[in-house]
């Protein structure tokens, strides 16, 4: 299993801290930029999770994980900024995959710990094939189909018309 653990931050105090609460349980690796992270990234590399920083000098947090992620498209990439940051397109990059998580900071030590537990266990699960996500797809159509035919079947004892998707539309 991978528990090698990326943390990125101009901070000083914030990267002691993390190796700190972090370094016993994970192989951690730390910087002070975006740019020594892609550094480290690329040469000390696969990272199962990367923490990084929102507001650093030259390169952002955002930008940075966006990059890690194009290299390694497995890796979790945790975000820690400040609650205005992640209004500013936080949420899309979590709901886009780019991000697995977005703390603001500041970030409790056994909070940040069990998210990188998880992320870990996620970048190690095996991916699902092809084969398998068109299986799920299927069963899940015949299970609407089959919520459809209950439907119908009511709506005729209860002789209520239905309304089609043409009707609809």
């Amino acid at each position: 299993m991978n528990r090698k653990v990326l943390c990125v931050d101009d901070e000083e105090s914030i990267l002691k801290g993390m190796h700190l609460h972090l370094s016993r349980e994970f192989d951690l690796s730390t910087a002070t930029s975006a740019d020594e992270g892609l550094k480290i990234f690329g040469e000390e590399g696969p990272f199962a999770v990367v923490v990084g920083d929102m507001r650093m000098p030259g390169m952002d947090g955002t930008e940075m994980l966006k990059q890690m992620k194009d290299i390694d498209p497995k890796v979790k990439t945790i975000l820690l900024t400040g609650h205005a940051d992640f209004e500013v397109g936080g949420a899309d990059l979590l709901q886009s995959g780019q991000l697995y998580r977005i703390f603001t900071k500041p970030c409790s030590p056994s909070k940040l710990k069990s998210t990188i537990e998880t992320g870990i266990r996620d970048y190690d699960a095996p991916e699902e094939e092809p084969e398998q996500e068109v299986h799920y797809w299927f069963r899940i159509l015949i299970e609407v189909s089959a919520c459809v035919r209950i439907w119908i079947q009511i709506a005729s004892i209860l002789n209520v018309e239905i309304e089609t998707c043409a009707n609809i539309a």
